[in-house]
Protein backbone atom coordinates (compact mmCIF):
# COMPACT_ATOMS: atom_id res chain seq x y z
CA UNK A 1 0.00 0.00 0.00
CA UNK A 2 1.41 3.48 -0.89
CA UNK A 3 1.96 5.90 1.48
CA UNK A 4 1.44 8.92 -0.20
CA UNK A 5 -0.56 11.97 1.75
CA UNK A 6 -3.67 11.20 -0.03
CA UNK A 7 -3.78 7.74 0.73
CA UNK A 8 -2.61 8.44 4.65
CA UNK A 9 -5.46 11.38 4.69
CA UNK A 10 -7.78 8.55 3.06
CA UNK A 11 -6.85 6.03 6.08
CA UNK A 12 -7.34 8.57 8.46
CA UNK A 13 -10.91 9.57 6.85
CA UNK A 14 -12.01 6.02 6.98
CA UNK A 15 -10.86 6.02 11.01
CA UNK A 16 -12.61 9.43 11.92
CA UNK A 17 -16.15 8.56 10.57
CA UNK A 18 -15.46 5.15 12.13
CA UNK A 19 -15.26 7.09 15.74
CA UNK A 20 -11.06 6.37 16.12
CA UNK A 21 -10.39 9.68 18.02
CA UNK A 22 -6.76 8.32 17.97
CA UNK A 23 -6.95 9.06 13.91
CA UNK A 24 -8.72 12.14 15.01
CA UNK A 25 -5.76 13.22 16.76
CA UNK A 26 -3.33 12.45 14.17
CA UNK A 27 -5.06 14.32 11.22
CA UNK A 28 -5.02 17.17 13.31
CA UNK A 29 -0.70 16.89 14.15
CA UNK A 30 -0.52 16.33 10.42
CA UNK A 31 -2.30 19.36 9.26
CA UNK A 32 -2.08 21.80 12.24
CA UNK A 33 0.91 23.33 10.60
CA UNK A 34 -0.31 23.91 7.17
CA UNK A 35 -3.89 25.53 8.82
CA UNK A 36 -1.85 27.37 11.09
CA UNK A 37 0.23 29.05 8.01
CA UNK A 38 -2.85 29.51 6.02
CA UNK A 39 -4.74 31.62 8.70
CA UNK A 40 -1.75 33.81 9.92
CA UNK A 41 -2.12 35.99 6.53
CA UNK A 42 -5.34 36.51 6.43
CA UNK A 43 -6.55 36.92 10.22
CA UNK A 44 -5.25 38.78 13.18
CA UNK A 45 -2.92 37.15 15.69
CA UNK A 46 -5.07 36.82 18.33
CA UNK A 47 -7.61 34.76 16.65
CA UNK A 48 -5.26 31.99 14.58
CA UNK A 49 -5.68 29.43 17.26
CA UNK A 50 -9.23 29.41 17.71
CA UNK A 51 -9.65 29.19 13.77
CA UNK A 52 -7.64 26.15 13.88
CA UNK A 53 -9.71 24.71 16.30
CA UNK A 54 -12.95 25.61 14.49
CA UNK A 55 -11.18 24.38 11.41
CA UNK A 56 -10.63 21.45 12.51
CA UNK A 57 -14.35 20.51 14.11
CA UNK A 58 -16.11 21.26 10.73
CA UNK A 59 -13.65 18.94 8.63
CA UNK A 60 -13.47 16.14 11.64
CA UNK A 61 -17.14 16.77 11.86
CA UNK A 62 -17.78 16.21 7.94
CA UNK A 63 -15.32 13.28 8.24
CA UNK A 64 -17.32 11.72 10.51
CA UNK A 65 -20.20 12.35 9.14
CA UNK A 66 -18.28 10.79 5.47
CA UNK A 67 -19.61 13.98 4.22
CA UNK A 68 -15.88 14.09 2.25
CA UNK A 69 -16.74 12.68 -0.90
CA UNK A 70 -13.21 12.40 -2.23
CA UNK A 71 -11.26 11.32 0.48
CA UNK A 72 -8.13 12.50 -1.30
CA UNK A 73 -8.84 16.28 -1.50
CA UNK A 74 -9.83 16.31 2.34
CA UNK A 75 -6.22 18.91 2.52
CA UNK A 76 -7.77 20.89 -0.07
CA UNK A 77 -11.00 20.71 1.99
CA UNK A 78 -9.07 21.58 5.09
CA UNK A 79 -7.23 24.64 3.63
CA UNK A 80 -10.55 25.71 2.03
CA UNK A 81 -12.37 25.65 4.81
CA UNK A 82 -9.86 27.37 6.91
CA UNK A 83 -9.74 30.68 4.22
CA UNK A 84 -13.55 30.17 4.36
CA UNK A 85 -13.58 30.83 7.85
CA UNK A 86 -10.97 33.52 7.69
CA UNK A 87 -12.92 35.40 5.31
CA UNK A 88 -15.92 34.92 7.45
CA UNK A 89 -14.06 36.51 10.44
CA UNK A 90 -12.79 39.44 8.52
CA UNK A 91 -16.80 40.39 7.73
CA UNK A 92 -17.67 39.65 11.78
CA UNK A 93 -14.70 42.20 12.13
CA UNK A 94 -15.70 44.38 9.79
CA UNK A 95 -19.85 43.98 10.46
CA UNK A 96 -18.51 44.90 14.26
CA UNK A 97 -16.03 47.99 13.53
CA UNK A 98 -17.27 50.81 16.28
CA UNK A 99 -16.65 54.00 14.04
CA UNK A 100 -19.79 56.01 12.96
CA UNK A 101 -20.79 57.32 10.07
CA UNK A 102 -23.86 59.56 10.63
CA UNK A 103 -25.18 59.17 7.06
CA UNK A 104 -25.09 55.77 7.48
CA UNK A 105 -27.02 55.75 10.56
CA UNK A 106 -29.93 57.55 9.06
CA UNK A 107 -30.03 55.67 5.92
CA UNK A 108 -30.44 52.40 8.06
CA UNK A 109 -33.06 54.02 10.66
CA UNK A 110 -35.04 54.69 7.55
CA UNK A 111 -34.77 51.47 5.72
CA UNK A 112 -35.77 49.20 9.51
CA UNK A 113 -38.11 47.11 8.98
CA UNK A 114 -41.40 47.57 11.14
CA UNK A 115 -42.03 45.11 14.18
CA UNK A 116 -44.48 43.22 12.33
CA UNK A 117 -42.44 42.78 8.79
CA UNK A 118 -39.32 41.66 11.14
CA UNK A 119 -41.13 39.34 12.76
CA UNK A 120 -42.65 37.76 8.82
CA UNK A 121 -39.11 37.85 7.76
CA UNK A 122 -37.28 35.73 10.50
CA UNK A 123 -39.64 33.56 9.83
CA UNK A 124 -39.51 33.35 6.22
CA UNK A 125 -35.97 32.61 6.78
CA UNK A 126 -36.60 29.91 9.41
CA UNK A 127 -38.64 28.39 6.77
CA UNK A 128 -36.24 28.94 4.11
CA UNK A 129 -33.50 27.24 5.88
CA UNK A 130 -35.94 24.25 6.98
CA UNK A 131 -36.99 23.91 3.50
CA UNK A 132 -33.02 23.78 2.36
CA UNK A 133 -32.39 20.56 4.28
CA UNK A 134 -35.31 19.02 2.92
CA UNK A 135 -33.79 19.24 -0.61
CA UNK A 136 -32.98 16.00 -1.90
CA UNK A 137 -29.89 16.57 -3.67
CA UNK A 138 -27.01 16.88 -1.34
CA UNK A 139 -24.99 18.90 -3.87
CA UNK A 140 -28.14 21.64 -4.36
CA UNK A 141 -28.01 21.61 -0.24
CA UNK A 142 -24.59 22.19 0.44
CA UNK A 143 -24.28 24.62 -2.41
CA UNK A 144 -27.00 26.80 -1.47
CA UNK A 145 -25.66 26.89 1.99
CA UNK A 146 -22.26 27.84 1.82
CA UNK A 147 -22.85 30.21 -1.35
CA UNK A 148 -25.77 32.05 -0.58
CA UNK A 149 -26.16 31.57 3.89
CA UNK A 150 -22.23 31.36 4.74
CA UNK A 151 -20.96 33.74 1.69
CA UNK A 152 -18.22 31.32 0.50
CA UNK A 153 -16.27 32.52 -2.81
CA UNK A 154 -17.81 31.16 -6.29
CA UNK A 155 -14.52 29.92 -7.74
CA UNK A 156 -13.30 27.96 -4.56
CA UNK A 157 -16.67 26.41 -4.55
CA UNK A 158 -16.23 26.06 -8.43
CA UNK A 159 -12.72 24.80 -7.81
CA UNK A 160 -14.18 21.83 -5.26
CA UNK A 161 -17.04 20.85 -6.88
CA UNK A 162 -14.87 20.64 -10.41
CA UNK A 163 -17.60 23.24 -11.89
CA UNK A 164 -16.69 25.96 -14.58
CA UNK A 165 -18.05 29.41 -13.43
CA UNK A 166 -21.10 28.91 -16.16
CA UNK A 167 -22.01 25.17 -15.06
CA UNK A 168 -22.03 26.57 -11.36
CA UNK A 169 -24.35 29.44 -12.59
CA UNK A 170 -26.44 26.62 -14.03
CA UNK A 171 -26.53 24.18 -10.89
CA UNK A 172 -26.94 27.42 -8.75
CA UNK A 173 -30.29 28.32 -10.70
CA UNK A 174 -31.30 24.84 -10.77
CA UNK A 175 -30.88 24.79 -6.70
CA UNK A 176 -33.03 28.12 -6.29
CA UNK A 177 -35.80 26.96 -8.28
CA UNK A 178 -36.16 23.47 -6.57
CA UNK A 179 -36.55 25.53 -3.02
CA UNK A 180 -38.79 27.95 -4.70
CA UNK A 181 -40.88 25.29 -6.18
CA UNK A 182 -40.86 23.69 -2.02
CA UNK A 183 -41.49 27.58 -0.70
CA UNK A 184 -44.36 27.57 -3.10
CA UNK A 185 -45.63 23.98 -1.87
CA UNK A 186 -45.13 24.84 1.70
CA UNK A 187 -46.91 28.53 1.56
CA UNK A 188 -49.51 26.93 -0.90
CA UNK A 189 -50.39 24.33 2.17
CA UNK A 190 -51.13 26.86 5.11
Amino acid sequence: MSDSPSTIDSELAARVARGDRQAETTFVRRHQRAVTLVLQTRVQPDRVHDLIQETFIVVIERMRDNGIHDPNRIGGFLRQTAINLANSERRKHQRQRTDTDNDSIEVVVDEALSPADSHEFEELVTLITQLMDELPMERDRDLLHRYLVVGEDKMALCREYGLSSEHFDRVLHRARVRLKDLLDKRRGGR
